[in-house]
């Protein structure tokens, strides 16, 4: 008996139920092709017999059995929505340059868990959070520390996004020699001045983004070969660049 009744999630039951109404919708766009007039599911309710269980963090449900009392009944209608809808009322999804909380190991879970709760996922969650203003610590009842979690994430984001250089060039201009740099994730924290070391002496970063670079130089630092720049392009990031013919 234990074997067929088994403790299942709300989510997964959802998505799973989910995933046959779209199978039949999609089932009904090619027979749609020779049969204008058909029929499908307008809303489908659901009315379960269920034993709840609750650890403190989640609820899970065991279906009750022929016979068996004292179960919980709890109901499910579900109705159609449209793309236009969704888009509306449902936070777009996780992007390439983001990073959700789920990855990143550092995070204890009770902190996940108090994000999530207060609807941040992500990295670009948290920013959205930050710019408005909003005292994380508060609205999670101190569960949050934000500058412990803020470099925690800025660190993941680096760690996914590694820098990289693709083309080094000298420029000369009657302020001296310029070192551009060109290549990918540069300086991606804007909070951030990056520090630049040429050949043992502090250089001139003159601009950085995330796919350039410039470094005003001293000519006397200059040698024939071996020249090092080293930048420091955020608190966890720092680039070694070895340049041997800089004119």
């Amino acid at each position: 008996m234990a074997a067929t009744n088994r403790a299942w999630n709300l989510e997964s039951f959802l998505d799973s139920l989910i995933v046959e109404l779209d199978k039949a919708r999609e089932t009904l766009a090619v027979k749609a092709i020779n049969k204008p007039l058909t029929y499908a599911v307008k809303d489908l309710n659901l009315e379960l017999q269920l034993f709840p269980n609750y650890d403190g963090k989640k609820v899970r449900f065991t279906t009750a059995q022929p016979g068996q009392t004292g179960a919980s009944k709890i109901g499910i209608q579900l109705g159609s929505i449209t793309d236009q809808q969704i888009r509306k009322t449902t936070k777009e999804p996780t992007t390439r340059d983001d990073i959700s909380i789920d990855i990143i190991e550092e995070i204890d879970e009770d902190t996940k868990d108090s994000l999530r709760k207060i609807g941040v996922s992500s990295v670009n969650d948290l920013e959205k959070v930050e710019k408005k203003n909003v005292d994380l610590e508060k609205v999670s009842n101190k569960k949050v520390n934000y500058k412990k979690l803020s470099k925690l994430l800025q660190k993941a984001r680096r760690t996914n996004l590694p820098p990289s250089i693709q083309r080094a060039s000298m420029s000369v201009s009657t302020e001296g020699k310029v070192l551009e740099l060109e290549g990918n994730n540069l300086g991606i924290d804007r909070q951030f001045s990056p520090v630049a070391v040429f050949n043992g002496d502090l250089a001139e970063v003159l601009s950085c983004d995330t796919v350039s670079m410039q470094v005003r130089v001293d000519e006397k630092q200059f040698k024939e070969k071996d020249n090092v720049l080293v930048m420091a392009l955020d608190p966890f990031t720092v680039l070694k660049i070895n340049i041997n013919n800089p004119l």
